[in-house]
């Protein structure tokens, strides 16, 4: 026994030695994450790990001095040593092949320290921003001298600008995009012959507050005050990279705070308009909030690409098709995080990150993680849904939290012709259009198995409709113009106006067959057919979330916004001598909302059967059902208040232009409201101190 006892103790210690260092070659000093449908960061497994950090004497030189830029070409990493005005040259295990010093052109020696881009084009030449030197040097690759590119002559560019570059870079075309600081017209171009040819891609003036109020004072300046005045201007790009086809990636920095990504063809036109880059999720404590700031992107031989947030010392990676795949990095003095990220690059199955203050380059990894699900993203890219499905099933065994998993398993499925399976995977993925399309499948196959009891069901139902349109008929409708019908009862009179709202509100006005207890039900009603969209609407046309429904919101929605509007209504014809009193201004209101409830339950049982593509057919009814009420209401107002049409129109004019009064002031109350509360906190902190 006591053998045994000792064997089963060596193998837990076995077990648990084996886990500690499995463990410990994953421990990262970073957390990964990703981003779920609904924009909110979900834990993630890391995806790149730190595997080597190298400062000057590591790759077999002397220290390096406030480099600024690095490029990968033919195997070799190109390092901008800046500060020491000199090019490192390293293999992909960060050992200097060579080192590039001053440059020589025409016989002149140039110096470039405090250059602050590099690029190593197609044919192995160096294109050297020299941003001091207001100049671009061109040598080939073993540092011979080429020639310099200065600032164009052109009226284009004000003299007063300097001709400060800060990144450059060739595309395959032999045309040479600089970023000069100053200039927010684009990146200015040169042609292969070195003439300046133009402006390319500029980015679009923000649209902040202070623009369009600028923009409306403008309107009533004189010449001389607008010649005087600021105007808004883009800013500029911050940093470039090639990707496929000769297209261009560039990030920008802009006076918000807030980074873009922009992939650009040969127009300048940008093909990346729709996807959201960098971190989603905001602080709502301004004063701890660090928003993304991409300074550098980077494209690798797969089209992923590499976006270096210099705020954070992250990298986010994303596919060609812009999928989020990982992120990894961070600030501090750790393996794996830096201090002032510059620059990212790829080599293989590394990425180099390089750290201008402490003038090192940290070398991450990929693991097994990443590498299946980009595995499995090529699959996706290239239209391989099937073979895809067995990677991306290995990646949820990693990440459950995946959403582009789900997404890929779909799409495995509904080639397979498994449509109700990938129905349940695309609605894991919140992929409402690619749900739809599956449910179109799946709906057809139903039909094909089920066509002669649907057609046998639809004619009962017609049969049903004809005999209940009949019976109701005989039972409710009128047998001559002296008969009331039985809708015109207390409880039933919102649907006899629904069909005769002039006699039906005149008569309920007359008579004072109001119903107060009727009113709040049918305010209740919408109370909870508004809540059954938000909830029950099918998923192809549902992009709600359940955790954003604000009951609060709900009830303005249903009641606050129906008593103001009749508030409104009344006080407006006060004015101009309209006959109904507040509670027929009421009823009429909310007798008139009984079209579009029922529109709105109808769309949210449509919508568990209709597809997109047949969304103007849902769309349509819930147009008519809210025209409907309009009219009724309109209607009803005109008979109640005894108006002409001409007089009931201006009523309505003048009940909006109430509407927005009511609003101003109950924002102004408010406003005053927290401007008291905040007083007496104030008074009560000082009694409290004086005590």
């Amino acid at each position: 026994m006591l053998k045994r006892m000792i064997s089963l103790a060596l193998v837990m210690l076995l077990v648990i030695a084996v886990s500690v260092q499995a463990g410990a070659a994953t421990l990262v000093p970073y957390r990964g994450y990703e981003y779920n449908a609904d924009g909110e960061s979900v834990p993630a497994p890391v995806g790149y790990e730190p595997l080597a950090f190298y400062i000057g004497p590591d790759m077999g030189t002397t220290l390096l001095n406030k480099p600024t830029d690095m490029c990968v070409y033919n195997g070799q990493i190109f390092i901008l040593d800046s500060g020491n005005s000199r090019i490192l040259v390293t293999d992909g295990d960060m050992k200097v092949v060579r080192e590039i010093g001053e440059i020589t052109v025409d016989g002149q020696a140039l110096n470039y320290k405090d250059a602050q881009g590099l690029y190593v084009c197609g044919n192995g030449n160096i294109l050297i921003a020299d941003t001091t030197g207001c100049r671009i040097i061109e040598c080939d690759n073993t540092g011979k001298g080429i020639r310099v590119f200065g600032k164009p002559e052109t009226a284009m560019i004000a003299d007063s600008i300097l001709f400060s570059v800060k990144k450059v870079i060739r595309d395959y075309n032999g045309i040479t995009y600089a970023v000069v600081d100053g200039i927010n017209d684009g990146a200015v171009t040169f042609m292969s012959d070195g003439s300046f040819g133009g402006f390319f891609a500029s980015n679009e003036v923000e649209q902040t507050a202070q623009v369009i109020m600028n923009y409306v004072w403008r309107r009533f300046m004189t010449e001389d005050q607008i010649r005087n005045s600021k105007t808004a201007s883009p800013p500029s790009i911050t940093n470039f990279d090639i990707a496929e086809k000769g297209f261009l990636y560039t990030v920008t920095q802009s006076s918000e705070k807030e980074s873009s990504v922009r992939l650009l063809n040969f127009k300048g036109s940008n093909l990346e308009d729709e996807t959201e880059f960098g971190d989603l999720e905001w602080d709502r404590k301004i004063k701890n909030s660090v928003s993304t700031t991409f300074c550098d992107v980077d494209v690798d031989g797969d089209n992923y690409v590499y976006l270096l947030d210099s705020a954070r010392g992250r990298v986010f990676v994303y596919s060609a098709d812009g999928y989020f795949v990982t992120v990894f990095g961070g600030i501090g003095e750790r393996l794996g995080l830096m201090a002032s990220a510059t620059a990212v690059e790829t080599l293989d199955d590394k990425v180099y990150v390089l750290d201008s203050v402490r003038g090192a380059v940290t070398v991450f990894t990929e693991n097994d993680y990443v590498a299946t699900l980009k595995t499995a993203m090529n699959y996706l890219d290239r239209g391989k849904y099937t073979e895809s499905r067995e990677y991306w099933e290995k990646v949820l065994k990693y990440n459950s939290n995946s959403t582009i998993a789900y997404y890929g398993i779909g799409l495995a499925l509904d080639e397979e012709g498994n449509y109700t399976e990938a129905m349940k995977y695309f609605k894991l993925a919140r992929e409402n259009e690619a749900y739809s399309r599956a449910f179109k499948e799946a709906r057809r196959e139903f039909i094909k198995k089920n066509f002669i009891w649907l057609i046998l069901a639809a004619v009962a139902v017609l049969t049903g409709i004809i005999l209940l349109s009949r019976f109701l008929k005989s039972k409710f409708g009128r047998k001559n113009a002296y008969e009331r019908s039985h809708l015109e009862g207390k409880f039933t009179a919102p649907l006899f106006t629904m069909f005769h709202p002039i006699d039906g509100f005149e008569r309920l006005k007359k008579e004072k067959r109001w119903s107060l207890v009727l009113c709040l039900g049918i305010l209740v009603a919408l109370f909870l057919t508004l809540t059954a969209k938000w909830f029950l609407t099918g998923f192809s046309y549902n992009t709600n979330r359940p955790i954003d429904y604000n009951v609060f919101i709900t009830l303005l929605q249903a009641f606050l916004i129906v008593l103001v509007a009749s508030f409104a209504n009344w006080a407006a014809c006060t004015l101009i001598e309209g006959k109904g009193k507040l509670i027929d201004i009421i009823s009429t209101v909310v007798y008139s909302l009984v079209p579009m409830i029922l529109a709105e339950l109808l769309f949210v049982v449509l919508s568990s059967v209709f597809t997109l593509e047949e969304s103007a057919f849902l769309y349509t009814v819930e147009i008519l059902g809210y025209v409907w009420t309009a009219v009724v209401m309109v209607a009803g107002l005109m008979s109640i208040h005894e108006f002409s049409f001409g007089k009931t129109v201006l009523s309505i004019v003048l009940t909006f232009i109430g509407i927005a009064i009511i609003i101003f002031l109950a924002i102004l109350f408010v406003g005053l409201l927290q401007q008291v509360v905040s007083f007496f906190k104030s008074l009560w902190s000082e009694a409290i101190i004086m005590s």
